[in-house]
């Protein structure tokens, strides 16, 4: 299958400028404000879920800890994830393309409103 040299042009100047910081780059309130965002957000998506009461506790008094579950870590890597192969997927011309929104494609995080949890790099 042959690319358009604008649509490659395109492709690679999204990848190299994906402008989101992992896990491992965030800073400690940064951390914790993924965490606070991300279990109020999953709240709203998913009210009847049992899972909030997980969350919930996970996230209890972690300002009096000095800490951010680690577990909050692995949730963020995977919105950071999906957020990158869906922007990455405007710019190419694969048909399979993750859809938007879609729970079937994309599991419980791949609302656009868990993308707007990520942290911007600072570069």
């Amino acid at each position: 299958m042959l690319r358009s040299p604008l649509a490659i042009k395109f492709g690679r100047r999204f990848q190299s400028d994906f402008t989101y910081k992992k896990w491992i780059h965030l800073s400690l309130p940064q951390k914790q404000d993924f965490v606070k965002g991300f279990v109020e957000n999953y709240r709203k998506q998913y009210p009847g879920s049992k899972t909030n009461v997980s969350l919930r506790g996970l996230a209890l008094d972690m300002e009096g800890h000095g800490d951010a579950p680690s577990v909050f870590g692995i949730f963020y890597d995977d919105v950071w994830e999906l957020c990158k192969k869906s922007k990455e997927g405007l710019y190419s011309e694969e048909r399979q393309a993750l859809q938007r929104n879609d729970i079937k494609q994309t599991g419980r995080f791949g609302h656009e409103s868990f993308y707007d949890l990520l942290v911007e790099d600072d570069r």
